[in-house]
């Protein structure tokens, strides 16, 4: 059995061919080729276009994102900036700093004294026990326990009655009030003999010598809290 060289019908399959040929051939498929293209290029182009447009809105909304987060303005510390005002120094401190100390003859007595004792024999202790020049009425002990009391030399009397003077000595402060004087005629002049060549007494009273660590001889450094 043998074969055509060509099957039945062939003459169909050419002249499709040719047909094909002869279009391709014509203007009318350059034109449908060059359409197709300008098509394609088009269509490339707008999903490019959208593509772009899609990014450069996704990094729009990315910076400003980030520039959002990031960029909050934080104020400047005042602290580090600002002129900080220092307190002048307080009255106290410059007070202290200008006080004008004074040196004094220390000595103490006791206006409750014992009976027998030297301060009520040869002082006259016994007689103005309670009693003091800067007050009208007599005072108790107990009054006399809880006050801080000084006496100075009668002749300075009329400048420091009832006066707060401070006294001072290795560290130790203490605030009493210049309640009594220191009279000669009561002791020999004993309160002349005592002020020595330093000029100026002070005399404490006993409870008031205990609350200034027992101090009640020697020198010691005074200022008046109330002088003019």
């Amino acid at each position: 059995m043998t074969f055509p060289l060509f099957p039945r019908n062939s003459w169909l399959l050419f002249a499709s061919l040719g047909i094909i040929l002869k279009y391709m051939k014509s203007r009318l498929f350059q034109k449908s080729i060059q359409i197709f293209a300008l098509l394609s290029a088009s269509a490339f182009w707008v999903c490019c276009s959208d593509d772009n447009s899609s990014n450069a809105s996704d990094n729009n909304y990315v910076e400003s994102s980030s520039s959002d987060s990031t960029g909050i303005v934080i104020p400047e510390s005042s602290s580090s900036d600002a002129e900080i005002e220092v307190p002048e120094s307080s009255s106290s401190t410059s007070s202290a700093e200008d006080t004008l100390w004074n040196q004094a003859k220390l000595t103490w007595y006791e206006s409750y004294p014992d009976p027998d004792s030297e301060e009520c024999i040869e002082y006259n202790g016994c007689t103005w026990a309670g009693w003091f020049a800067g007050l009208e009425d007599q005072q108790t002990e107990e009054w006399v326990s809880e006050h801080n009391i000084i006496a100075v030399h009668e002749k300075d009397w009329d400048t420091y009655k009832l006066k707060t003077f401070r006294l001072r000595r290795n560290g130790y402060t203490i605030d009493a009030v210049v309640y009594d004087m220191c009279s000669d005629s009561d002791c020999d002049g004993c309160c002349t003999k005592n002020a020595g060549s330093v000029g100026f007494l002070i005399d404490i009273e006993k409870y008031t010598r205990a609350r200034f660590n027992n101090y009640g001889s020697g020198t010691v450094e005074w200022t008046c809290l109330d002088c003019d």
